[in-house]
């Protein structure tokens, strides 16, 4: 009996050491014992243990999803076009206002450039005419309506606008051929410029019908010295026209015309003076 219950309390002794290996292996490996049961998932929403490490950022209430912009530092906008031209004589400057043009030209074409907007020339006051002064017997002296672009006869003439082919003579009354020679005249339908015109005189050559539509940068046409340009350094005499009448002041003068100082628009397509 006595040898019976020492082999029942050393059975017993054997069992509690094995629990507790199975227990300490357990911590030691992460997994559970032998026979132990798994602790139940945390429910969806529910938190764990205070000390339990947070995964991935965290958000505060002001932060987004997006990247943010670097201190001082704003982001970059789209791209912004250039600035219409003034649709009203109210915002219209002289000698100031640009209005967006291509230019005239190809790029590798050198260019001078000749007597500009109002200096005085000898022909006729029309109408649609600038004037440079008063001669002393009080008469309007006239005055030169666009820029003198210098290039070589021949040189091929770019649409500064996209719009249609008008006929002057339909515009600018009375108008006179043996004066300027073959032009072209393009009215813009480009939504910077609607309604403006250029002029483009004395060419050699005409390369697109009146009434047609054509697209800035084509070619209409080839330099030349038509009209009242025999003799003169050869140029293409360029001038641009508003929707709307400009009101000018000139030695005391009031003079309101269409016309106005194409240099600054030249100036600014000007591939040679970016």
């Amino acid at each position: 009996m006595a040898g019976r219950s020492t082999r029942v309390a050393l059975v017993a002794l054997l069992a509690v050491v094995a629990v507790g290996a199975g227990a300490g292996l357990a911590a030691i490996t992460g997994k559970p014992a032998p026979g132990a049961s798994s602790p139940p998932p945390l429910a969806a929403g529910s938190s764990g243990s205070s000390s339990s490490p947070t995964v991935g950022p965290t958000v505060g209430p002001s932060s987004s999803a997006g990247p943010t912009a670097s201190p001082g530092r704003t982001p970059s906008s789209s791209p912004v076009g250039p600035a219409p031209a003034p649709t009203s004589a109210a915002t219209f400057v002289a000698g100031k206002t640009v209005v967006p043009m291509g230019w005239p030209f190809g790029a590798s074409v050198k260019v001078g450039y000749g007597p500009g907007f109002g200096v005085y020339r000898v022909a006729p006051l029309e109408p649609f005419n600038m004037i440079s002064g008063v001669s002393k017997s009080g008469a309007l002296l006239r005055g030169h309506d666009g820029l003198d672009l210098r290039v070589p006869i021949g040189t091929p003439v770019l649409a500064p606008f996209s719009g249609l082919v008008i006929d002057p003579r339909l515009h600018w009354i009375p108008w006179d051929p043996a004066r300027y020679g073959k032009v072209v005249a393009i009215q813009s339908d480009e939504s910077t410029s609607t309604g403006y015109s250029v002029i483009l005189v004395h060419l050699s050559s005409i390369g697109v019908p009146l009434g047609a539509h054509v697209t800035r940068g084509q070619v209409v046409g080839l330099t030349g010295i038509s009209g009242d340009a025999a003799g003169t350094i050869p140029h293409l005499h360029l001038e641009l026209r508003a929707p709307f009448l400009i009101r000018y002041r000139v030695h005391g003068v009031i003079r309101r015309i269409d016309a106005f100082d194409p240099r600054p628009s030249l100036l600014a397509a000007d591939p040679h003076r970016h």
